[in-house]
């Protein structure tokens, strides 16, 4: 398991610009990106399609984040990106949790193949 502190969990809707069936990153998602990118390390890399269960747990400091699915979005695209997993399609098992009034905000990461 991996702990990523982050300034503030941000749901994917806040991330994009949405233009009819397309949507554009604004500045504020390639910002976030990088601030997850760089605490990655020692997260496993996946290189093949194998079946993966992800674990991931929303720790934030108060009730003013967005709702599960739009704050994991975000997250799962930047592990696909940073090469921890190959395609969010070879996700079997998906944890999530969010809980509140933690010290700073984070986000608890764990792959494991399934």
């Amino acid at each position: 398991m991996k702990e990523i502190i982050v300034d503030k969990i941000r749901s994917y809707q806040t991330l994009v610009y949405k233009n009819g069936n397309r949507s554009f990153p604004k500045k504020e998602y390639e910002n976030y990106k990088k601030e997850i990118r760089y605490q990655l390390v020692g997260l496993p890399k996946i290189e093949d399609l194998r079946e993966l269960e992800i674990t991931i747990n929303f720790k934030c400091k108060n009730k003013i984040v967005g709702d599960l699915d739009n704050i994991t979005k975000p997250i799962l695209d930047i592990l696909q990106m940073n090469g921890n997993i190959q395609n969010d399609k070879q996700i079997t098992k998906l944890n999530l949790s969010k809980t509140f009034g933690n010290k700073e905000n984070s986000i608890e990461i764990e792959i494991k193949e399934i």
